[in-house]
């Protein structure tokens, strides 16, 4: 949220140095991120002279140009080439002599010494554009003629100096988006009373009312308007474009300004509807039909759904409520009759709304962190104010305020000896009820240190007892709390294999061997899933979006959609993993369970001339995996039950709009941890000689690994001790299909050493399975 320092002074008059201003707002929970002097006309007008016309004739060599002689005083006279068709001898104009700065809406640019056509220009006669002292670009700026060459723009016209502050809102401040809201909480950090802007009474003479209905006062607790006729709509005055840009918001024209500026200075988003496009001069707060549609102020038509909230007139939608107006009902310089909105919209409905469009609007930033309800009125009566001040115009209706269920101040009681136990501190009891008066929460009774409380409506996040402590706790100031001399210290013991002390383990270590770590939404669509898996599925009641109906059931569709992301930003050899949850509903009762799922995508490293471009392989994956085991004490028999290999076919890759192959694995995390918290059981060291065998095996490109290990464990049974894939081979002389596989088996007897015709027999035995299963060559 940006703030203007001189505009913020309109209502608190702050005498402390701008950096303990600041200081004061960020230990109080108002991070100021960033601080900028500003001036209301970019550049300053800085080098800008008024220039005396004297001579024009027309370029030799451009039909469009004029070569002109301006006298910029102290008798110095310029060469101009001018492009403007209303440039005449014996003007007053604005000259910007070589080095000046120009600073137009999409960039800026240095003014320097050049031929135009073969004609020397030593600077230029500007427009108002050109240096922020208006919009139009239809020819020069032309001056009074009383000015004199040479007079500096700066004595001409005031450029206001001023200091923008950005400062953090943390989403359950909403209290504090705007410049009343910094204003009311510095009151609390400084003790200076802030001023809120006065409002007038209102004269209504005519009868153009607008007639307000809410469907559903839950979404819509308070509607209230005002109808104003004979309206001039037009640029607004310079003291209130300057204000809106003070804080980089463009003026649109007076009545729109005006809605800007109210929504900034007292934190209530208002809207103005063309009152004659507001059918059956009726407007309802409800929610959308399926299949309605809204083209919305950006020129995008929006098709909505029963989740959007929307006003509509007695035909169609009109705005998405909180959130963004339609095209077809705003106003421009031909209305005359406006209606002006301002209302106390549910934050749960707006932030739905504004999420399934993917909007986010200063108005919707507003509502939903919560706007104050009793703000509602006073903003308005506020805005007839300054409409009639700056658009001239009559009221034509009352107040229209539709208010079902006033909502009340909440009633807090709180006890202080509870408020020094939470704090670890005593805070003296005048402290405290001056904080809570700074605060504006009114002490109803103190009964023997037990305050009765009534809380602002403009703080909905003050709920708990505990709340009310914090916020005393934060104006007090954390740092007058005293380090105590002595802290006990009892000291937590944590198990040898604690959850997430393996996590981090295995986090370490995939991040160490190039593996980035990814966090998708557990939220995901139900088109990632046929009808049998839906029955399964947890579904969303109100989901946010089409997009997030269904809570996942597994990993790898959210890590190919960070794939494609990387992938669509030229980042195609990558390598994911991520612990998440899915979730499941069987029969009645809901379950869940946690997955590592490691994913690679691409070449096995970037692209570099130093290595080839190889692809990853699901037998590298299942490496990776084995290492992990091995991280976490689990013998390597457990690999299988353990691993769930992902088969992304084509049509799966092609939903995401991959084009290139993935591979993934999902490694059932929570049999991991039971697995890793189990004893690590030791064996004897062998009495007798281990036996080891190499085969080389040609295989189909098709088969993996995992399937050479599944073989050789049925064969060998408890003969094979380990085994060991030593090299893997591609290319000539074998064909494209094909690979080979060098393999080292590992074979023991407890019993006795082990001969050569019971090894050559269970070799054999080996060879053949693998000759009959994976139609296996054996390289001899």
């Amino acid at each position: 949220m940006k703030i203007s320092y001189n505009w913020l002074q309109q209502f608190i008059k702050l005498d402390s140095p701008l950096e303990q201003i600041c200081e004061k707002l960020t230990m109080s929970g108002l991070e100021v991120e960033h601080i900028l002097t500003t001036e209301s006309i970019k550049g300053g007008l800085k080098n800008l002279v008024v220039g005396h016309v004297l001579s024009k004739e027309k370029h030799p060599d451009a039909d469009k140009l004029n070569k002109t002689t301006v006298d910029v005083g102290n008798g110095t006279i310029l060469n101009i080439v001018c492009g403007a068709t209303n440039v005449e001898v014996g003007q007053k104009v604005v000259v910007a002599p070589v080095g000046t700065m120009i600073y137009m809406a999409d960039g800026s640019f240095e003014i320097k010494a050049s031929k135009i056509r073969g004609e020397l220009s030593e600077g230029m006669i500007c427009a108002e554009d050109e240096i922020g002292l208006g919009s139009s670009h239809d020819g020069i700026m032309v001056l009074d003629p009383s000015v004199v060459p040479g007079t500096l723009l700066t004595e001409l016209y005031e450029v206001d100096t001023d200091t923008q502050l950005e400062i953090a809102i943390i989403p359950n401040r909403g209290d504090a988006i705007s410049h009343l809201g910094v204003a009311r909480e510095l009151q609390a950090l400084t003790g200076i009373k802030y001023k809120k802007p006065s409002i007038e009474s209102i004269d209504a003479r005519g009868q153009m009312r607008i007639d307000v209905s809410i469907e559903d006062a839950s979404a819509v607790p308070r509607y209230s308007g005002i109808t104003i006729t004979s309206v001039d709509i037009k640029e607004s005055p310079d003291w209130l474009k300057k204000r809106l840009q003070s804080i980089d918001l463009k003026p649109i024209n007076n009545v729109v300004d005006i809605t800007n500026f109210i929504q900034h200075e007292l934190g209530q988003p208002l809207h103005a509807f063309d009152y004659n496009k507001i059918a059956g001069h009726k407007i309802v707060a409800r929610f959308a039909k399926k299949g309605e549609k809204i083209t919305t102020l950006d020129e995008v038509e929006r098709e909505l759904n029963e989740n959007h909230l929307v006003i509509a007139d007695s035909e169609k939608p009109l705005a998405l409520a909180g959130v963004l107006g339609g095209l077809d009902s705003g106003v421009n310089s031909y209305t005359k009759t406006i209606f002006i909105e301002s209302a106390y919209f549910n934050p749960a409905a707006v932030r739905k709304t504004a999420k399934s469009f993917g909007l986010n609007t200063d108005a919707s930033y507003r509502f939903e962190r919560g706007t104050d309800p009793e703000m509602v009125n006073y903003a308005l009566i506020r805005a007839v104010n300054l409409i009639q001040e700056l658009a001239g115009g009559d009221v034509a209706s009352e107040v229209v305020d539709v208010y079902p269920e006033v909502i009340e101040p909440l009633q807090i009681e709180i006890k202080l000896d509870d408020l020094n136990t939470f704090v670890g501190h005593e805070i003296p009891e005048d402290d405290a009820l001056r904080i809570l008066q700074s605060l504006e929460i009114k002490i109803k009774a103190n009964n023997n240190r037990n305050l009765f409380l009534e809380v602002p409506r403009y703080r909905p996040d003050v709920e708990r007892p505990v709340d009310v402590y914090e916020e005393i706790l934060r104006v007090y100031g954390f740092d007058n709390i005293p380090i105590p001399q002595k802290v006990n210290y009892i000291p937590s013991v944590i198990a040898k294999n604690a959850p997430n002390k393996l996590k981090a383990k295995i986090s370490n270590y995939l991040s160490d061997i190039g593996f980035n770590e990814i966090m998708n939404n557990s939220l995901v669509s139900s088109k990632w899933y046929t009808e049998d898996e839906l029955k399964e599925a947890v579904h969303m009641l109100n989901p946010l979006s089409q997009d997030m109906g269904v809570m996942r059931m597994e990993l790898v569709n959210s890590a190919l959609s960070t794939v494609a992301y990387n992938v669509n930003r030229k980042n195609s050899d990558v390598k994911f993993y991520e612990f998440g949850k899915t979730y499941f509903k069987r029969n009645g009762k809901y379950e869940e369970y946690e997955v590592l799922q490691i994913t690679f995508s691409g070449n096995r490293h970037p692209e570099h001339w130093s290595t080839k471009n190889i692809k990853a392989t699901q037998d590298e994956l299942l490496a990776v995996v084995s290492n992990v085991l091995t991280k976490l004490n689990i013998a390597p028999k457990h690999l299988e039950k353990l691993t769930q290999s992902a088969i992304i076919n084509k049509e799966q890759l092609k939903s995401h709009g991959l084009k290139q192959d993935a591979i993934s694995l999902c490694v059932d995390w929570d049999m991991c941890l039971q697995l890793a918290n189990a004893d690590i059981k030791l064996a004897e060291i062998p009495v007798f000689p281990i036996v080891r065998r190499d085969l080389s095996l040609v295989l189909n490109k098709s088969v993996s690994y995992a399937e050479v290990q599944k073989i050789a464990k049925q064969t060998l049974q408890q003969t094979l001790t380990d085994l060991l894939l030593f090299d893997v081979y591609e290319g000539k002389p074998l064909e494209e299909n094909q690979k080979s596989y060098a393999v080292a088996f590992f074979m023991y007897n407890p019993k006795k050493t082990m001969e050569d015709t019971e090894i050559e027999a269970l070799m054999a035995k080996l060879i053949s399975n693998f000759e009959s299963h994976l139609n296996a060559i054996i390289r001899k």
